[in-house]
């Protein structure tokens, strides 16, 4: 299941890559995209490392206008950030100890991820005390709900 994240991370990286390449953000937001973007890369790699040739390939994504516009850029952050902790919890229980190990090495930095993107818009940085876990099919229509998908597919 570590081939979900995987996928999770990919779109993080094009989403963030995008939005900076379109110049519709600037500031903090700039900063937040940069930054966090070198973070998911080096998830990537990090996952890609673990899983070997049993790593899915990158799917090519489409973002709508969520990588055109300062607001709907934030709002779609702010959704990727949080789906991507309930992702990793909601996987945990699918894994082996090795892979929940590696798991457990990011879901804490996409955590601080969803806390900072929430700051810079002003919302609460945690909600809750507890994150509920998603499924993967919830994961997948939270996403697409967002505008974040693969081409093609859901």
């Amino acid at each position: 299941m570590l081939n979900l994240v995987l996928e999770l991370e990919y779109l993080e990286v094009a989403f963030y890559e995008d939005a900076v390449a379109r110049g519709a953000i600037a500031g903090e937001l700039l900063e937040f995209a940069t930054i966090v973007g070198g973070h998911e890369r080096q998830h990537v790699e990090f996952l890609r490392g673990t899983l070997g040739s049993q790593a899915v390939a990158q799917p090519r994504f489409q973002f709508g206008d969520s990588t055109r516009d300062r607001q709907a850029f934030t709002q779609a952050a702010i959704t990727l950030e949080d789906t991507m902790v309930a992702a990793y919890n909601g996987q945990a229980t699918n894994l082996t100890p090795a892979a929940l190990g590696a798991a457990a090495r990011i879901v804490s930095v996409e955590a601080r991820h969803a806390a900072w993107v929430r700051d810079i818009a002003g919302e609460t940085p945690a909600e809750d005390a507890t994150d509920a876990p998603l499924t993967e099919r919830e994961v997948r229509s939270t996403l697409a709900r967002a505008g974040l998908r693969k081409r093609g597919g859901p």
